[in-house]
């Protein structure tokens, strides 16, 4: 099997402008998640989406590959309501240029996914002839959540809440797992059905350590990214 790589990486930051460029342990954030697909042989051509040149003369520097091909987005395209999966759905055809094959996808916030990473996805994804997302366990347990109610009090997210029964220790909590963004691997063709709803329809949790899963969405995520990124070149 091939596969054709999309990665979306519009300009339009709010939280952290220019994120998706920030320099991280000396190459440019987008450019990790690039670098992992390059490298797998499987994948034949990387898709780059931006509505930025800027973002995409970036990525030609960092990325000496005849993979890397771009996809340009326009502002109504790349707006910060316009979700990436709808995008997909909608102009797939332009995109990948063709309806049969595979894609993967990842986000460029998350840049510790590598070609390891991509390998197993994919892996996973031919021996259970499934679509794949990557996942990772929440760092707190999500059994205590609670939402905030208009008179600032709260009430529990689950019936079973900890902050009710009393069972508080966080070794009796059920473990709990959530997206990470780093990979989503599925048949082109499935964008097509009008029951692929999301990209988790049907789909299979490739698990990830919480290391590996950082996503960077604000100024503390890039400082904990970048410790990370230090101490793994120390190591």
């Amino acid at each position: 099997m091939s596969y054709i790589a999309f990665v979306p990486a519009r300009s339009g930051s709010k939280r952290l402008p220019g994120k998706n460029i920030k320099m991280l342990a000396g190459k440019p954030l987008v450019v990790w998640t690039l670098e992992a697909f390059v490298k797998n042989k499987k994948i034949k051509k990387v898709v780059f989406s931006t509505d930025s040149m800027d973002y995409w003369d970036i990525a030609q520097q960092y990325i000496k590959s005849n993979k890397l091909v771009l996809d340009f987005r326009t502002p109504e395209q790349a707006g910060d309501k316009v979700k990436v999966f709808d995008y997909l759905k909608q102009n797939y055809n332009n995109i990948f240029k063709c309806r049969e094959g595979n894609f993967v996808m990842g986000l460029p916030t998350v840049p510790f996914r590598n070609s390891q990473h991509v390998a197993e996805a994919i892996a996973l994804f031919e021996k259970r002839a499934k679509p794949v997302f990557s996942a990772s366990e929440y760092n707190f347990p999500v059994s205590f959540a609670f939402y905030l109610d208009e008179n600032n009090g709260w009430k529990q997210a689950f019936d079973s809440s900890p902050l009710v029964t009393g069972i508080t220790r966080s070794q009796d909590q059920k473990k709990a797992f959530h997206p990470n963004g780093a990979l989503y691997v599925r048949s082109i063709e499935s964008l097509e059905s009008r029951e692929t709803n999301t990209l988790y329809h049907n789909a299979l949790p490739y698990l990830m350590s919480q290391k590996d899963s950082v996503d960077i969405d604000n100024e503390i995520d890039f400082i904990t990214a970048t410790a990370l990124a230090k101490a793994s070149v120390q190591i």
